[in-house]
């Protein structure tokens, strides 16, 4: 985690006020081009103010791609609209194509929103503001903070395992049943890797006695900054404005 950069630098729940921001909007576009320009906004936010070069930034929308596109396909078929047929012969219409695609760039904005605050935010950070700060239980706070904790790490093993499997085979997969052969022993070895950790996290907070107590304290502090106080004020009048007009 790059430390100097912008977004890093914001405490977990100005970053909290805006992801929520993004999703409002989100839901309450229903049209093409306003989802566009957001997804627009996000990109170029995750890139320059989160730090995730291009390369990984695609590549994570790639996989977004394999629900999105059914997605497109099944709502432009099923979903009455308005317009011209755009097919001669298919039920497919130039409002319910246009329907479709806001739909499937819905998804887009709020899984990207959602990578720039868990690439851009410490879990620990996040535990102490969400308990200090919001009052939640800190048994429900470290659940959460776990899975963004075990989210990279499990794609780094995935990514091991996919280059030691090409050692191993001295080359890359040729055709389709080598790649989802592939692609099934990732996940096999992904989802082992997660349980073995699972059981390691819970052995290891068994032992220090988590949960036996109502409450605790922190050795770290996280501050909220003013700049995080304008960012949460400027997230939500500007979505409130942007519902608004």
């Amino acid at each position: 985690m790059n430390k100097g950069l912008k977004l890093h630098k914001l405490d977990p729940l100005s970053k909290l006020v805006a992801l929520f921001s993004v999703a409002l909007l989100a839901m309450y576009w229903d049209t093409p081009a306003p989802l566009l320009s957001l997804l627009t906004v996000l990109l170029v936010l995750a890139r320059y103010g989160a730090g995730i070069g291009w390369q990984k930034l695609f590549g994570r929308m790639g996989y977004m791609i394999i629900f999105a596109l059914p997605l497109f396909v099944i709502t432009a078929i099923s979903v009455p609209g308005e317009g011209a047929r755009l097919f001669p012969g298919l039920p497919i219409s130039a409002g319910a194509v246009s329907y479709a695609a806001a739909i499937s760039l819905r998804m887009f904005c709020m899984f990207l929103s959602s990578v720039i605050y868990i690439w851009s935010t410490d879990p620990q950070d996040f535990v102490v503001i969400m308990a200090n700060r919001l009052k939640l239980p800190y048994r429900l706070v470290y659940g959460v903070s776990m899975a963004l904790a075990f989210l990279p790490l499990l794609e780094k093993e995935g990514r091991v395992h996919a280059q030691a499997r090409k050692l191993r085979f001295g080359r890359a997969p040729r055709g389709l049943r080598e790649r989802v052969m592939l692609r099934r022993e990732s996940l096999i070895a992904v989802f082992s890797g997660a349980i073995r950790r699972v059981e390691q996290t819970a052995g290891a907070m068994e032992a220090k006695g988590f949960g036996a107590y109502s409450s605790r304290t922190y050795l770290r502090e996280v501050r909220i900054e003013r700049s995080g106080y304008v960012i949460m004020l400027t997230s939500v009048v500007l979505a409130s404005a942007m519902m608004m007009f």
